[in-house]
């Protein structure tokens, strides 16, 4: 077992790693998968991530897991129990500017609504115990990754890229989406599991 999910190896479900994310809007998710394809062209193994759709991670990436079908049930009996809710993206960014957290990185900074506060802790008490580990600090930090681990050359092609990125002011999230990873990081591929809805007929947001 290593402690970073891009050098975790395929268990025997298939899948290096898993995630539980709340995935942005159709246009939001277009835009950014237009922007990592201009970015990465030519590139022969791409990062693992240009084939997962823009999204809020809502618990930390998790591995090592018994049963696919307990953790579906656990994402189940809290998307069951939460009305639908608004992610914000963090300050007006429809200037195209958005903070990176290195020259390999550029994200979208999301606030720390008690929405989101409320699920990731939900989450991350039900999906917990039954994963053999999880990667990542236990304190919860929600962003929109727009391309992680790029070469000197893609981010300059991607920051450039990123100056006519329109987002909006954040998306309503209405499902969750359990997704998993094959490695290798570079050359793998996400792909959704299952999708849970939220209680629509929960408060209204």
């Amino acid at each position: 077992m290593t402690t970073d999910p891009r050098d975790q190896p395929n268990d025997r479900h298939g899948f290096a790693v898993y995630g539980v994310f709340a995935i942005a809007s159709s246009a939001q998710c277009a835009a950014i998968a237009e922007l990592r394809r201009a970015m990465l062209s030519g590139v022969d193994r791409p990062p693992a991530y240009v084939s997962a759709p823009a999204h809020v991670t809502v618990k930390r990436l998790f591995a090592s897991i018994s049963n696919v079908g307990d953790i579906q049930e656990a994402i189940h009996a809290v998307a069951e129990s939460t009305p639908p809710f608004w992610i914000e993206f963090d300050g007006d960014r429809d200037d195209g500017e958005f903070p990176g957290n290195d020259g390999s990185s550029l994200t979208v900074p999301v606030t720390l609504t008690p929405d989101l506060v409320a699920i990731n802790s939900a989450l991350e008490s039900t999906i917990s115990p039954l994963a053999g580990y999880e990667f990542g600090a236990p304190e919860y930090r929600p962003h929109m990754t727009v391309y992680q681990d790029a070469s000197p050359e893609e981010a300059g092609r991607g920051l450039r890229l990123a100056k006519g990125l329109k987002l909006g002011n954040g998306f309503r999230v209405e499902s969750l989406e359990l997704m998993a990873r094959t490695a290798p990081f570079r050359g793998g591929r996400w792909q959704s599991l299952a999708s849970f809805d939220l209680d629509i007929w929960g408060a209204e947001n």
